[in-house]
């Protein structure tokens, strides 16, 4: 006699049953070929005690996966913060390029829009990283956020602040990775 259950087999879960639960699927990211992971790069240059913003919009939850900077000279003083009271016009837009450039990708449009040129004052600080570069060293890479570890965001503006905190211009490259997710 055979016996049939309905549903599926909890084997195919990572979970036993708690709202949680996944099914199980190979390791690739289904947002990455679902065309929903998106990145972006910004190259700075601050002259000393000035601050540069840039504001991480997205009507949809996010998840962040990476946030990296490579720092080239000067030192530098990196918060990432939520809340606060926004100042200028944030209106220098930042490229938002797609992790899949594959003819099989959805054609999913980003719904994230990243800017500079305005200011934040107060919020909430979620993350911070200083880095300090002595005169002739070599660039320095920093790793804020990887893949590993993400953080899950909700639809909320974030801001990124670059402060120049030593005696001269600080230079880097900032990039991030992201993917958005579905409501």
């Amino acid at each position: 006699m055979t016996t049939f259950s309905n549903g599926p087999s909890k084997n195919i879960f990572t979970d036993r049953g708690d709202a949680y639960q996944r099914l199980r699927v190979d390791v690739g990211q289904t947002g990455f070929f679902a065309g929903r992971e998106f990145r972006t790069f910004y190259e700075f240059s601050i002259t000393t005690g000035t601050t540069r913003v840039v504001k991480f919009s997205c009507p949809v939850d996010t998840i962040l996966q990476d946030f990296f900077v490579s720092h080239v000279d000067g030192d530098i003083r990196i918060e990432a913060k939520t809340g606060g009271t926004e100042g200028g016009s944030f209106a220098t837009l930042l490229p938002v390029l797609p992790t899949n450039y594959m003819s099989s990708a959805s054609g999913y449009v980003a719904q994230t829009v990243l800017s500079t040129g305005g200011t934040i004052t107060g919020g909430t600080v979620r993350d911070l990283m200083i880095s300090n570069l002595p005169t002739g060293a070599a660039h320095q890479e920093l790793i804020i956020l990887a893949a590993e570890s993400p953080v899950g965001r909700a639809a909320t503006d974030l801001y990124i602040t670059i402060t120049s905190t030593g005696a001269g211009t600080a230079t880097g490259i900032l990039k991030l990775r992201w993917e958005e997710r579905l409501p």
